[in-house]
């Protein structure tokens, strides 16, 4: 895989899943996760379908179920499209006839997966579609003396390196990418975690404090500021 590829996939994606089976919903989220995705997912078309036109702008990839029971993927596609919503559709169906799939790709799917399938087939296919963004940027982040390449995930404060779990690397990694901006704690979980996590939650404050004592607490107080009542600011 080239450099490009590389990077693209390391900035923060987020996927919604529209699938009727929670079980196999839950799977694809659990797997999807684990390669660094924030995932959401809907059980029935109708609500996957207003999330999507409310919050289509969060999301970089649809995963779409094609036979729901309440409204048919092909409808939602085709409604989607009609909104001049672009994200990115991954269509999955057990149907394997040609027809239908024709059909789908003409309604405005990008891509169409026949179950079951593998895990390294789909995460294949979602890496190909989410390499969308206008503009490549740059390999890495710097503010001040923090450092974060964004390809080998290494992370550097004064040339120290840390080792971060993968959360805190997205958290910090997203405060890098807005520095000297005030961040919410509903806007850090939006982007980092799913909507089924409460926003009155203290998961933000947990891994900003584990984020502090990784750097160091007396370098940290003023890197890593909290703006009391609203969320956090990278002090470049």
């Amino acid at each position: 895989m080239n450099l490009s590829l590389k990077l693209l996939e390391s900035i923060i994606m987020k996927i919604l899943i529209i699938e009727d089976d929670e079980r196999l919903a839950k799977m694809l989220k659990t797997a999807l996760e684990k390669e660094g995705y924030a995932v959401d997912y809907m059980t029935t078309g109708e609500k996957g379908e207003r999330r999507l036109e409310v919050h289509h702008q969060d999301y970089n990839l649809l995963i779409l179920d094609l036979m729901l029971p309440d409204k048919d993927g092909l409808d939602i596609c085709r409604n989607v499209r009609a909104k001049n919503i672009d994200i990115p559709i991954l269509v999955l169906s057990g149907k394997t006839d040609i027809k239908d799939k024709v059909s789908l790709l003409d309604t405005g799917a990008d891509d169409y997966m026949v179950k079951p399938f593998s895990s390294e087939e789909l995460m294949a296919r979602v890496r190909m579609l989410v390499r969308r963004p206008p503009a490549i940027p740059s390999q890495k982040l710097e503010v001040d003396d923090l450092t974060m390449d964004l390809i080998s995930r290494k992370v550097c404060y004064k040339k120290k390196e840390l080792k971060l779990s993968l959360k805190e690397f997205r958290l910090l990694e997203y405060l890098m990418w807005h520095p000297n901006q005030v961040i919410g704690r509903d806007q850090l979980i939006d982007n980092i975690w799913d909507f089924d996590f409460d926003s009155f939650s203290n998961v933000v404050d947990v891994h900003m404090k584990n984020l502090r004592k990784k750097i160091g607490k007396k370098n940290a107080v003023n890197l890593l500021e909290t703006v009391r009542g609203v969320g956090y600011r990278l002090n470049a």
